[in-house]
């Protein structure tokens, strides 16, 4: 399935459980990593995208299927994501937190925020296992050496495959904007 067509959202509306199903498939990875771009935690991201999605389940009648639903569903996601960081950071202010898409207020902006997550994903899953599993503990704030022990590996290793994790992030991006320009 590429995209959800107003059929699905209609049914969906109207409580039809497999339509949901369908939704949940399509959206559910999305979701979580544009949530992930504000919490920073894999665990987190996934708590909140499944809230979206038990949100979205229990408010099914007030979808709109003549409206854009991936605006509707950005928008309960992005919601969710501020206001969990509002919760953990409660003696700080918002912009302390520097949330990505904080001062974002058109569909472009969100949009191209929605990409870049994305595109990490995407680079992301391609990486060898151990780069995958260094890259991701460290975007959960793990120190070098705290990935060292969890990963029983040394921190050496840790740093090469942090940097070259970043590389391949960094030139991608580079690849990203040069199409983009």
């Amino acid at each position: 399935m590429t995209i959800i067509d107003q059929s699905i959202l209609s049914a969906l509306k109207k409580g039809n459980h497999p339509a949901f199903e369908k939704v949940f498939i399509f959206y559910y990875t999305k979701v979580r990593t544009f949530i992930l771009g504000y919490v920073k935690t894999m665990a987190d991201a996934e708590e909140l995208a499944e809230d979206v999605f038990v949100g979205l389940w229990q408010n099914h009648k007030s979808i709109d299927p003549g409206k854009s639903f991936d605006s509707y569903l950005y928008t309960i996601a992005k919601n969710k994501a501020l206001n969990f960081l509002k919760r953990k950071y409660a003696t700080k202010t918002i912009i302390e937190v520097q949330a990505p898409s904080t001062f974002s207020h058109s569909p472009e902006e969100e949009y191209i925020a929605l990409e870049k997550a994305l595109l990490i994903e995407m680079i992301v899953e391609k990486m060898p296992v151990q780069r995958k599993k260094v890259y991701l503990l460290r975007q959960q704030g793990l120190t070098n050496e705290e990935i060292a022990r969890e990963l029983e590996t040394t921190k050496r290793n840790v740093e090469s495959q942090v940097s070259l994790a970043l590389k391949e992030v960094r030139t991608a991006f580079r690849d990203y904007l040069i199409v983009f320009v």
